[in-house]
């Protein structure tokens, strides 16, 4: 039995190691933005909760319109700031420019699925910033985002994702964590950022953006 269980576990690898080594970086990303893009505009409500040191931030409740490719607003009674990518399903393609170099950082797993590190950096002799997005080969969804300048991670941003209406994976929350130093000297921060309600393709016109 023990043999049985050991050459299954063998074959198993073996035919999963291929599947890894043929997907390039590119096409991993192409996976995921063919899920974003199935969403051309949203309406959801929203709650943001900041924690800085040696400051009190209220909660904040508020109404996000999306619209692609990059109309936004946010319909709230109390000024909110929020990170505009964190609203707009990541801002991957707007990374994916002709500049861009897109490159696998590594692979893991997530389960009995591969969990693919994908790198984004502008090329050239600009400054040395760098994406870096892990991508689960399953869901083909994000589950953990870092940004670079140099050799300080200015956020981590983990992902939590729901199956929608039947028929779309939408962000329900993500937790951004900043390092002291960036925001603030005395601390680092944490953003939480939930969704909930969503309404997915109705139309938004684009006078609702004016």
């Amino acid at each position: 039995m023990k043999t049985t269980l050991l050459l299954t576990s063998i074959l198993a690898l073996a035919f999963l190691a291929p599947a890894r080594a043929e997907l390039t970086a590119r096409q991993v990303l192409d996976h995921a933005l063919a899920l974003q893009d199935q969403v051309q505009d949203y309406t959801a409500h929203c709650t943001l909760a900041v924690t800085m040191p040696d400051q009190q931030i209220p909660t904040r409740n508020f109404t996000v319109y999306y619209k692609r490719p990059d109309k936004l607003k946010i319909d709230s009674s109390q000024m909110v700031f929020v990170p505009r990518e964190a609203l707009t399903l990541g801002g991957l393609r707007r990374h994916l420019t002709a500049d861009t170099e897109v490159s696998m950082a590594g692979v893991g797993t997530i389960g009995a699925y591969p969990l693919y590190c994908i790198k984004l950096r502008p090329r050239g002799d600009g400054p040395p910033v760098r994406l870096l997005t892990w991508i689960r080969g399953d869901y083909w969804l994000p589950t953990r985002t870092e940004l670079w300048r140099g050799d300080t991670r200015v956020v981590n941003i983990a992902w939590a994702f729901a199956w929608t209406a039947g028929k779309y994976w939408m962000p329900t929350g993500l937790t951004a964590t900043i390092p002291s130093g960036v925001l603030s000297a005395s601390g680092g921060a944490t953003l939480t950022l939930t969704w909930r309600d969503y309404l997915i393709n109705t139309g938004l016109a684009d006078d609702l953006f004016k």
